[in-house]
């Protein structure tokens, strides 16, 4: 795991890169209601096709706004294995992060599913699925799964300018 600490006010995307993608577009904030201090707010989600999350990064990419281009993104890291659950779209979606961030490793974060998961508790991550944000209702989990990410991220890597 990198140790990379990324401070200030950011613009996060957060990926559960797939045939359908779950996706979470969020701001990192200090939260005094979190038990960590650290929290999100969530700016836009969804669980798109893997054409249409495609899509929507060239959007953002060529946004003429830049405060609507992601300052960073964060993804679930996906090893290819050799036996038939094996899905390309994962590796597509990760490459076309990797382009939107142009490289940049301080920019593209990737995480292990099982980091995500055992941070990412009901406890943690259900003030985000609640009103007014609503993140992954009526959903199929991928973009809960990039919620945890979110969540897991934002307090592992991330500052907030006044903290040293």
């Amino acid at each position: 795991m990198r140790q990379i600490l990324t401070r200030g006010h950011k613009l996060v995307m957060a990926v559960d890169p797939g045939n359908v993608t779950g996706w979470v577009l969020f701001h990192p904030v200090v939260d005094t209601d979190q038990l960590t201090g650290l929290g999100i707010v969530p700016v836009a989600w969804g669980e798109d096709t893997q054409q249409d999350f495609c899509d929507l990064l060239w959007r953002r990419k060529t946004a003429r706004l830049a405060a609507e281009r992601p300052d960073l993104v964060v993804i679930e890291d996906f090893t290819p294995r050799h036996n038939t659950t094996w899905q390309p779209a994962a590796v597509e979606v990760t490459g076309v992060c990797r382009w939107l961030m142009d490289g940049d490793p301080h920019r593209f974060f990737t995480q292990r599913v099982s980091d995500a998961t055992a941070y990412g508790t009901p406890a943690k991550i259900n003030p985000y699925r609640q009103a007014p944000h609503d993140v992954g209702r009526g959903g199929a989990g991928h973009a809960v799964m990039a919620l945890r990410h979110a969540v897991f991220w934002t307090n592992t890597r991330w500052a907030p300018e006044e903290m040293r």
